[in-house]
């Protein structure tokens, strides 16, 4: 422990400041392990324990615990953006707290002799937590607060001293000069798939901090610094936000970068507000950042199969299927259903088609993919989802969350792919990801389908959805531009086949994350597109 407290006096934190003895913090750690939520090593986390909601009903001094943890719960997702730990621990039983959502699952219940070794009380009817506060890593490592007289002030205070620290850490990190004015959060924006917290603020330069696992973090910016420098050196504009500088903490890691305009073009190309329907002007939207990165194949082509191509083709769909989450999502969603037998069913959609399931579908590609790999590849973005794809403010295209990895698959060449890829995640951005995030960000993903069919045996019936399953002319134009685009790198009717097994492939890997599209209703939706646009392929193939 290294606790430094020289800025948190006790009547700043509303309670008296001490540090933790080895005992406390090592009963603490040791609760949480058993608790299976263990304290991050090298991470910050913060732990507010309290005696228990109601016990202040009987005793007035232990009074303030629903106020503080329903603060604590609305409140936490800012600590958790910056990459710490919050963590809650009381002596009550878990249904008393299973009100506070997210939090409830991260808060340890310490038994009584667990309590003994912290600050407690005992009290005629048990033995209770008192209400403290302890943090783990960090530059307050140790510290802990006690004796607090006011709980919900108290909880504010800290969530403010470790925001600040951490964005005085990042400040440094980025190598800019402190402020006059305190660092502050200026916004948040949305989590990718491998990121904990994105968000904005301002350190005398307006900077963009993504937090995740090292590892991806490592990667994403050696990518990144990689692509831009290469970029310079042939006197072209950077595909990325300048990277300023990295900050670590444990198994985390803190990309701190250029801030752009924050408006994706996913609120630019779309006619209709569920964003289902691309505007006249959406491929000429479009052409600046098809034309940059048009510039990144050109500069990086080299005549040699990407390892990962195989993949992305065809064997990721059989892998998917086998993948912890995507099972889990499965049954959390239905689990009434035999997945077995779901995903052999064919699907009707809304046209009136029947398209073969799942199996039959991606066993098609075994036969196929050989036919068509590519011969040469370049460096990819990996994920030109329009999400990822925004404007600095002098208005030129850039682009940001590379993907070099998928589903934690190491390969020798990081970053040297397939463009038909990058185009495809882009197509499948274009129908149906952006109006399915949309949906599920507005609370209507029932509108997608107003009920969820029976469980299926032979048919799994889809004809309800209302998602557009047709290539409207905006949509036929944007395909083609992408083909032309690809050049002559191979027969336009392979290219056209990747392209849609690339977008396929791009939205199975979707149905890995419940948390992501939040309802059965969702997950149906790009189920079925997933089949439509591998039917595509096989239309195009023959």
């Amino acid at each position: 422990m290294s606790t430094s407290i020289s800025t948190a006096t006790g009547t700043g934190l509303h309670g008296v400041v001490r540090s933790t003895t080895a005992d406390e913090y090592a009963a603490v750690r040791a609760v949480f392990a058993r608790h299976a939520t263990p304290l991050e090593e090298g991470a910050v986390s913060v732990v507010f324990a309290y005696p228990g909601h109601g016990v202040g009903e009987r005793h007035p001094q232990l009074s303030g615990c629903t106020s503080q943890m329903l603060l604590l719960s609305n409140a936490s997702a800012g600590l958790s953006r910056l990459g710490i730990g919050v963590a809650a621990a009381s002596t009550e039983p878990p249904g008393n707290h299973a009100h506070l959502g997210a939090l409830s699952r991260v808060i340890a219940r310490f038994t009584e002799e667990e309590a003994a070794a912290v600050p407690h009380t005992d009290l005629p009817e048990g033995r209770f937590l008192t209400r403290w506060t302890m943090v783990f890593g960090g530059e307050r490592d140790g510290l802990l607060i006690t004796d607090i007289t006011d709980s919900v002030a108290h909880t504010r205070a800290v969530i403010d001293l470790l925001t600040a620290d951490r964005l005085r850490e990042w400040t440094a990190a980025a190598g800019a000069a402190p402020s006059a004015a305190p660092a502050d959060i200026t916004a948040a924006y949305a989590n990718g798939a491998d990121s904990l917290g994105i968000v904005a603020f301002e350190a005398g330069i307006p900077l963009v901090a993504k937090t995740g696992p090292a590892e991806v973090i490592d990667a994403e910016t050696a990518f990144v610094g990689e692509v831009n420098s290469l970029l310079a050196d042939r006197d072209l504009p950077p595909l990325f936000p300048q990277l300023y500088g990295v900050h670590r903490t444990g198994a985390q890691a803190t990309s701190l970068m250029e801030q752009v305009e924050p408006l994706t073009l996913d609120h630019v190309v779309f006619e209709d507000e569920a964003k289902f329907v691309l505007t006249k002007d959406a491929v000429p939207a479009l052409e600046p950042h098809l034309r940059l990165l048009g510039e990144l194949y050109t500069a990086t082509t080299e005549q040699r199969r990407p390892t990962v191509a195989d993949y992305l083709l065809r064997e990721r769909f059989h892998a998917v299927r086998k993948h912890e989450g995507f099972v889990s999502t499965l049954t959390g969603f239905f689990p009434d259903w035999d997945a077995a037998l779901m995903l052999d069913a064919d699907v009707v959609l809304p046209t009136g088609a029947r398209l073969p399931g799942y199996t039959r579908a991606t066993r098609w590609l075994d036969d196929v993919a050989e036919s068509l790999l590519p011969g040469s590849g370049c460096l990819v973005h990996g994920d030109v989802h329009l999400k990822n794809m925004l404007r600095r403010r002098d208005g030129s295209p850039v682009f940001v969350d590379p993907r070099t990895v998928w589903d934690g698959r190491d390969r020798p060449d990081i970053g040297f792919g397939d463009p038909s890829y990058d185009f495809a995640t882009l197509l499948h951005s274009a129908l149906p990801m952006s109006g399915v995030l949309q949906a599920i960000a507005d609370g209507t993903s029932e509108n997608l389908l107003p009920a969820v069919p029976a469980a299926p045996d032979r048919v799994l019936d889809l004809s309800a959805l209302t998602t557009p399953f047709v290539v409207d002319p905006v949509l036929r134009s944007l395909e083609e531009r992408l083909i032309a685009l690809l050049g002559t790198r191979d027969d336009p009717s392979v290219l056209r086949t990747r392209l849609y097994i690339g977008a396929a492939n791009a939205l199975v890997g979707w149905l890995k994350y419940e948390r992501a599209l939040a309802t059965p209703r969702a997950w149906l939706v790009v189920y079925a597109y997933v089949l439509w646009y591998l039917d595509r392929a096989r239309t195009e193939s023959r």
